[in-house]
């Protein structure tokens, strides 16, 4: 069976983060392989605390995971600090990882700071070149850029800019004010990947599942921009069959049919309490 390596965050309200990704590599058909780099205490209304794991056990994690069973793909999410950032880098270098997608997760959508502010530079010139594919949202787009990201063409201004640091780019749609294009820059040209706008606030886990999506997708052979629409529809699925969780917004549901509960269409999404405009193709997670 193939296997995927995800590197990121513990949510514990078990929506977003690794969570989220090893639901949905196998809901693929891989195997998810983890290394976990923080354990945040979460809930539906909010981000309580964050705990990083330190570098050197983020390191043995890999170390061993790839020494056992050498991933297809790998999907990183949060890290912390630089000290994580350079190892992570590191390993990817040493071990000669491939199809790498860098979901780059700078705040949580519950709020607080999840990317530390002086890890930022590290993140930018030792990650993200060694990513294949780095798939921000508008907001990390544009922090990540340094430019103002509202309309597709500043998004695609964006895209060539962390293009020239060596990964293709994925620009998700889900916050664009008046849109719903996710948009592919792979130095070639840029390729839109328009859709319907989804009502729904079940968006916790959205932009973990398109990531880890992404990779497993790679992972199993698929070309990118197969890939990126492959994810897309996993995605896209996992908003329709969302559920409430908790107090404030629910979560998405990658897993699909193997949990009961969820919305089916967007008529029963509708049912579900007030919704609210959402693509659910990207939503910054932990």
């Amino acid at each position: 069976m193939i296997t995927i390596l995800t590197i990121a965050g513990s949510d514990s309200s078990g929506g977003a983060g690794i969570q989220a990704d090893i639901k949905t590599i196998h809901r693929l058909g891989a195997h998810a392989l983890c290394a976990v780099t923080a354990v945040t205490t979460q809930g539906s209304r909010g981000l309580s605390s964050v705990h990083p794991v330190p570098p050197g056990e983020i390191s043995r994690q890999i170390e061993v995971a790839v020494a056992d069973a050498f991933p297809g793909a790998v999907k990183i999410g949060m890290l912390k600090s630089p000290g994580a950032v350079k190892t992570v880098a590191s390993l990817i270098e040493r071990f000669r990882l491939s199809n790498v997608v860098l979901d780059p997760v700078i705040t949580a959508t519950a709020g607080g700071r999840l990317l530390d502010v002086e890890a930022l530079e590290t993140f930018l010139s030792e990650l993200v070149p060694r990513a294949d594919v780095v798939t921000p949202n508008i907001e990390e787009a544009s922090l990540l850029s340094g430019r103002p990201v509202q309309t597709l063409e500043e998004a695609e201004e964006a895209a060539r800019s962390l293009k020239s640091l060596g990964p293709d780019v994925v620009v998700t749609g889900g916050h664009f004010p008046d849109q719903c294009v996710d948009l592919l820059f792979d130095g070639k040209g840029v390729h839109r990947f328009p859709g319907s706008r989804l009502q729904t606030t079940f968006t916790h886990g959205s932009g973990c599942v398109f990531s880890s999506a992404l990779a497993t997708c790679l992972g199993m052979g698929a070309d990118l921009h197969g890939a990126v629409a492959r994810a897309r529809e996993t995605t896209r699925e996992a908003l329709r069959l969302g559920y409430a969780c908790g107090s404030a917004p629910g979560v998405v549901n990658p897993l699909g049919g193997c949990v009961r509960g969820g919305a089916t269409d967007d008529a029963d999404i509708a049912k579900q309490g007030t919704p609210v405009d959402q693509t659910g193709l990207r939503n910054g997670e932990s």
